[in-house]
């Protein structure tokens, strides 16, 4: 094992202490910061240091890590990189208000993120149940919290994908009322 492979297993561990982290937040691989900054034990503080990152990556892992503060969230809905902004969308502490904002992105990856989000309001999966692109409908399909209104829209889809994964919710949906 190399000494990058052993600071980026370092900088993934539950047990590391926050100065270590620190030191590795700041190391000059940035596979190292993108180990600390996907690390679920890493202080908002650190996390905060790496969302300033030049590399998309790096600020995306940030972007994903529940523990972005939400003021980091809002910003990085409107990074420059798509890839950032669907890790917003798909975080669960990002906000309605957000998610709102993202549902109307140019980029389907990040729409689609934004369809699978546990957060999402029925009003927004309606709008994207709707979608142009198929893969943000079936992302619709997908989510346990479409109402079963929008799955009967969905299963009739142009798409036989859109359609199967509509038919397994609402399967799984009837399924649990019968229960």
């Amino acid at each position: 094992m190399n000494i990058l492979d052993f600071k980026s297993l370092l900088a993934q561990s539950e047990f590391i202490p926050k100065e270590i982290l620190e030191l590795l937040a700041k190391d000059k691989n940035y596979y190292v910061r993108e180990s600390v900054a996907k690390n679920l034990k890493t202080p908002k503080e650190i996390l905060e240091l790496l969302a300033k990152d030049e590399y998309y990556f790096i600020r995306a892992a940030v972007a994903k890590n529940p523990k972005i503060p939400k003021e980091i969230l809002e910003i990085f809905a409107k990074d420059e990189d798509y890839y950032v902004r669907a890790n917003v969308a798909g975080n669960p502490n990002t906000s309605k208000k957000i998610l709102e904002i993202l549902a109307k992105d140019e980029d389907t990856d990040v729409r689609a993120s934004v369809a699978k989000n546990s957060k999402i309001s029925k009003e927004i999966l309606e709008l994207l149940a709707t979608d142009k692109n198929y893969y943000v409908r079936a992302s619709v399909a997908q989510n346990p919290k479409t109402p079963k209104e929008i799955l009967e829209i969905l299963a009739k889809d142009e798409k036989m994908y859109v359609r199967n994964f509509a038919k397994k919710n609402l399967f799984a949906k009837n399924s649990k009322e019968i229960k």
